[in-house]
């Protein structure tokens, strides 16, 4: 954006006042589904998390991302932003089975990360696909505090406990339609998303009606001029290679998905 014209938007609008290029936000988004060109199925869903504005929320509807919601306040947001459903997941941490069957009502996908709630619910609605978060135990990311797929993390149910997660859904008859797994973010190395979608393709294999897997993501954006990112080509082509001989593997094309956050940095947003 020309700094003039930001200028004048501090002086009519006054400060602080954040101002988001959607032009840039779009060629981002483009540049990753570009990157993961030769996978017969993405989605990337954009976290709502990361910024909740509705405008911003529009926008990457019209680009037809999907969204990651991580409480029924941004759910029904979501839904008031346009969003089908089915194009909503559902990844909230310690909340409670009633909330979970609120937004289950709605159609939205729900993504389970707790052995005892993937129980409850199972119990209740064996029905409704679920997707199961894993938590990989690989340290990863910018720092401690934004690594989340480590062993000691509150996120995800532990790689180890996939035996029993697979007695749980067996069971009860549970319909699980996914896998997810998010390892941190500002992460640098693809060979860090290959390392954790190995442990995610040993757990996939668990579970024959799949239809995504959900890699998170983790990118490290560009906070600042000249700041190192990672490479989304190098990843892409990595990934998607990896990708599609595991689907060749597990006997079907799945679609890959990933839960973005980043886009709105990528010098894309300019804080006044």
């Amino acid at each position: 954006m020309d700094n003039q014209l930001l200028l004048s938007l501090s002086e009519k609008y006054g400060s602080p006042l954040y101002v988001y290029d959607a032009e840039k936000i779009t060629s981002q988004y483009n540049r990753i589904i570009n990157a993961f060109s030769t996978v017969k199925s993405l989605k990337l869903n954009y976290a709502v998390k990361a910024n909740s504005n509705i405008s911003i929320l529009k926008l990457f509807k019209k680009l037809n991302a999907g969204i990651d919601t991580v409480s029924f306040q941004e759910v029904k947001l979501g839904l008031e932003a346009g969003f089908l459903p089915e194009n909503i997941i559902f990844t909230p941490n310690g909340v409670s089975l009633q909330e979970i069957e609120e937004v289950a009502k709605l159609g939205v996908q729900i993504n389970i990360d707790n052995i005892s709630i993937l129980e409850q619910f199972g119990h209740h609605y064996p029905n409704i696909p679920v997707c199961i978060r894993i938590n990989p135990h690989i340290m990863a990311g910018g720092n401690s505090h934004i690594s989340v797929g480590h062993i000691d993390s509150k996120f995800g149910i532990s790689i180890y406990q996939v035996p029993h997660i697979k007695r749980i859904v067996d069971n009860l008859g549970i319909k699980v339609n996914g896998l997810h797994m998010h390892t941190g973010s500002d992460i640098l190395d693809a060979s860090v998303f290959i390392q954790a979608s190995e442990i995610l393709f040993d757990a996939a294999v668990n579970f024959k009606h799949l239809e995504f897997l959900d890699f998170g993501s983790g990118f490290k954006v560009a906070y600042k001029v000249d700041d190192i990112t990672t490479d989304i080509e190098e990843l892409g082509e990595k990934i998607t290679s990896r990708f599609n001989e595991f689907c060749k593997e597990y006997g079907k094309a799945l679609s890959l998905w990933f839960d973005v956050r980043q886009f709105g940095w990528l010098n894309g947003g300019f804080p006044l």
